[in-house]
């Protein structure tokens, strides 16, 4: 009587990781709550609820605590490590959003999803239905059957029936219990037989029935697997109790039990707005606005991502359509940009086409390579660049600064910046890994765009993966895409911005500096191949001496660059002590070797060692091969959107890393030098994190000490030591800095007494002594911590913003992280605004006061430039007036100002 009907049996635990590790950005709450894994759970919800529209559904989980077979086997999943913080805060949030959904859920003690999925599979067989199970687990494949039972794995859109589970893994559902138990399964613990791959698993249960038919006939097990079946036979039969599935974990099921309840729009309202799914709050909004309709389940109402929009992309094939858009674009008074181009690097970049829209749904495509194109590269730029160059005008766009240095490579000067939705997303969410506007779109606006690899890949038919050989129509419509969507999405990103307090930050640092960033990779930096040239013949005399000492101590040559020889001579060898393990054996990283250096020379060899390779692969070798041949310099990209605190960074190269303390790193940056009649000059912020700490604190005795203009560490080392400032050692100043900046990285006892070289009881007095004699410090730190437990997030004193989760964790050590990055974010977070501020301060005057000088570098709390002999006193006094008076602190800002042929000399 049940024929036609299907239940679906979603596998909620395993979705709940599956949701957590599919998305590749960290997604947050605005209040800092992690929401990776509920988002990801609400699209699988829906997708199934839309596409299935399910009569009846139930979603199944494992219970907390330890599982019957635990008795079988005490280690079983003894090797998963625990559920990350991070997904264990959104457990009860995905299950009140489910229940809010109106959708059943069920866990039961000492049983696994997997079993109740199996004890209501069987009831419903018995009784008519048919089964779809919502899972990619191939545990549950043993539970397929004909077309009763399928198995359908929303996420890839797979469905698993009798014949994809043979062609997957060579045997049919009702073998795969003995499958996995010859296979076993190191996620779980589960033993199986060593030696004993799934080829060979497949092999052995084609030739028989089953585990126990293969036994009851040895004679058809191949001699080699047969000895490895007897001589695992226990586990065998241990793997099979453990991958077998209970039936009656559910004594009497119900279809009641099965059967969806209305969804409470109103509640999933209020979650969805809570946890910043913007995407998904319009169609909940439409649900508000029906009152008094019966609602059978939710599946009757769709609540979907919203499905892509009819775009309209015209091709813009002549001069007279061009002028006519820009009539349109002025009639506006704002237009979004998206140059096609033949390269990522914009200084190797030639334009292929131009994508622009003033308003939503409709987009225009200018094609200037593709083979039907009707105006050439010079008359675009000739007649577009009136607008690109208008102030008067609003650009918009994603990731603005690559257009700025393609287009002032070509001429123009991309003026009128006044939104960049990368940017603002960044601002809002600064602990995302990536801020791709794919990823902006599907959050804010719930569509999914086609990626640059897809438009490519799927047009390419044989040819290369450029976007000039991609068909017009399509190239059209994905570039049309990119410049139409940032006109949807400004008005959302920019509600949130002023939402959250951000709007200034966002106007006055943040899209001022792409100009000054986009002006700093154009310009580059001159290199001097030939010093590097010889720094390198030099660096690797003493990689081979260092070499040759590192095998004496060996007692054997081997490879030092091989982590398995490396641990191999450390901990067999020579017998140092294990400090800690990897999946692949003892590691040999940085932190270990520098603990092993307190044990054997060797460690202390092998560190300078990897010290020189990676100076000598990283830069010396490296650079030569990066100067661009059109203008003879290197030109590293700058990143406004990658570090959570503020900081900028850098790439390809990264300058960031050069050790400025040592003999090689010195020798590096002299190669970096002015061109004939040029002088670099360098300005560098004095102690700015310190300063910063003082300010905050409002501590008198660091406050007493900055506004005397002391040595910092020297004042610290005479209050912590006890002593008079002309009696600090050396060693008193090493260990007085060392706590200074462990202050601000939230170093503890551990920390410090791994940075001295002093035992944990030692580095524990010096610490509460700091405290002691820096009350007010001491003050900051707990006032930073409570108050951001309590918000959820940090400000600086510009008001950027960034969540701290991590300060809701159960875990005391992922707290103390929250603790540390409160602290630390306040704090760089303040000296990357005030560097930021000075960069645009002195960038204007520098155009307002006429300057030829330019910036082209900028690494942590030092700016460079570049100006012409005869302008450089004037532009040190510019530069030191600027940076000084950045902002108002307790304390004065000390600017460290040089000039020199080449940047060490400047330094």
């Amino acid at each position: 009587m049940n024929k036609g009907k299907t239940i679906y049996l979603i596998d909620g635990s395993s979705y709940l990781y599956r949701a957590f590790f599919a998305i590749p950005t960290r997604l947050t709450s605005p209040n800092g709550m992690p929401t990776t894994a509920i988002y990801g759970f609400a699209q699988m919800l829906q997708k199934v609820l839309n596409e299935k529209n399910p009569e009846f559904l139930c979603i199944l989980f494992d219970a907390p605590g330890p599982k019957f077979r635990h008795s079988i086997y005490e280690d079983y999943k003894k090797t998963r490590e625990a559920m990350p913080e991070d997904l264990a805060l959104q457990v009860g949030a995905i299950k009140e959003m489910i229940d809010a959904y109106g959708i059943p859920r069920l866990e039961k003690e000492g049983y696994e999803a997997d079993d109740l999925i199996a004890s209501i599979c069987r009831w419903a067989k018995d009784r008519g239905f048919r089964v779809v199970i919502v899972s990619g687990d191939k545990d549950l494949h043993q539970l397929i059957e004909k077309d009763q039972v399928l198995q359908w794995d929303p996420q890839r859109n797979i469905w698993y029936d009798e014949k994809k589970v043979e062609e997957k893994f060579g045997v049919p559902p009702s073998k795969m219990r003995d499958f996995l138990a010859l296979v076993g399964d190191t996620s779980d613990n589960i033993p199986g037989v060593p030696g004993i791959g799934p080829k060979r698993a497949a092999e052995l249960l084609t030739i028989a029935d089953s585990v126990e038919d293969l036994l009851k006939r040895p004679e058809l097990i191949p001699p080699k697997l047969k000895e490895k079946i007897l001589e695992n036979l226990d586990n065998l039969k241990l793997s099979q109790q453990l991958v077998t599935l209970k039936y009656d974990a559910i004594e009497q099921p119900t279809l009641e039990m099965l059967k969806p309840g209305n969804p409470d729009f109103q509640k999933l309202y209020e979650l969805f707005k809570t946890w910043g799914f913007q995407s998904l709050l319009p169609e909940l909004e439409k649900k508000l606005e029906i009152s008094g309709k019966t609602r059978t389940s939710p599946a009757k109402e769709q609540m979907s991502v919203r499905e892509i929009p009819d775009r309209r992309v015209t091709v813009i094939k002549t001069e007279a359509e061009l002028r006519s858009v820009i009539e349109r674009i002025h009639s506006f008074g704002h237009v979004s940009i998206d140059l096609e181009t033949t390269s990522e690097d914009p200084m190797r970049a030639e334009i292929v086409g131009v994508a622009l829209a003033v308003e939503p749904l409709k987009a225009w495509y200018l094609p200037i390579t593709h083979r039907s194109s009707g105006v050439s590269l010079e008359e675009f730029l000739s007649i577009f660049g009136p607008v690109v160059e208008s102030q008067k005008i609003e650009k918009w766009g994603q990731n603005l600064k690559y257009e700025y240095v393609v287009f002032k490579r070509h001429g123009l000067e991309l003026r009128g910046i006044s939104f960049d939705s990368m940017i603002a997303s960044y601002l809002l969410e600064p602990g995302q890994h990536s801020h791709r506007l794919e990823w902006i779109v599907e959050r804010y606006l719930g569509e999914k765009m086609t990626s640059f690899r897809e438009v490519t890949s799927a047009n390419r038919k044989g040819k290369s993966a450029s976007f000039a050989n991609v068909p017009l129509d399509a190239a059209a419509e994905y570039a049309g895409a990119d410049a139409e969507v940032v006109i949807r999405l400004e008005p959302l990103l920019r509600e949130r911005l002023t939402k959250e307090d951000l709007m200034d930050l966002f106007t006055s640092i943040e899209l001022p500096l792409i100009e000054i960033l986009g002006t700093m990779e154009h310009h580059g930096v001159l290199i001097d191949e030939n010093r590097l040239h010889d720094l390198s013949k030099e660096l690797e005399v003493k990689l081979q001496r260092c070499e040759e000492e590192i095998y004496r101590l060996a007692g054997q040559e081997f490879n030092i660059q091989s982590p398995k020889q490396l641990a191999e001579i450390l901990f067999n060898r020579l017998g140092l002590p294990v400090i800690k393990k990897t999946k692949t054996g003892p590691s040999t990283d940085m932190s270990v070797l520098e603990e092993l250096a307190l044990h054997h020379p060797i460690a202390q060899e092998i560190l300078a060692y990897r010290s020189l390779a990676k100076l000598k692969n990283t830069y010396v070798d490296s650079l030569p091969q990066m100067i661009n041949p059109e203008t003879g310099r290197i030109h590293t990209s700058y990143n406004q959107t990658v570090t959570a605190t503020g900081r900028l960074s850098s790439s390809n190269p990264n300058l960031q890393n050069i050790p400025i303390r040592t003999d090689e790193g010195r020798r590096i940056r002299e190669a970096f030098i002015a061109p004939e009649g040029c002088t670099l000059v360098a300005a560098d912020y004095s102690q700015i994190e310190l300063r910063v700490l003082a300010h905050y604190s409002g501590d008198p005795k660091l406050l007493e000490a900055f506004a005397r203009g002391d040595d910092i560490h020297a004042s610290t080392a005479a209050e912590v030591f006890q002593v008079k400032r002309e009696e600090v050692t050396p060693e008193m100043r090493r260990q007085a800095k060392a706590i200074n900046f462990g202050i601000i990285y939230g170093m503890g006892p551990f920390g410090l007494s791994k940075a001295l070289g002093i035992s944990k009881t030692e580095a524990k007095r010096i610490i509460e002594e700091y405290f002691e004699r820096y009350s007010g410090v001491k003050r900051f730190i707990d006032e930073t911590v409570q108050k951001a437990t309590e918000r959820g997030f940090v400000r600086t004193l510009m008001g950027r913003k960034r969540s701290i989760p991590e300060l809701q964790s159960k875990s005391k050590t992922v707290r103390q992280q929250g603790e540390r990055l409160a602290v630390n974010t306040t704090i760089q977070g303040t000296a990357a605004d005030l560097i930021k501020k000075a960069m645009i301060d002195i960038y204007s005057a520098l155009k307002s006061e006429g300057f030829q000088a330019v910036p082209i570098l900028q690494v942590h709390d030092e700016l460079v430039f570049e100006a012409p002999k005869g302008e450089e006193n004037k532009l040190c006094s510019l530069i030191r007036e600027k940076m000084a008076g950045v902002y108002n602190l307790k304390v004065p800002l000390v600017v460290d100002i040089g000039q020199g042929s080449n940047w060490a000399e400047a330094h």
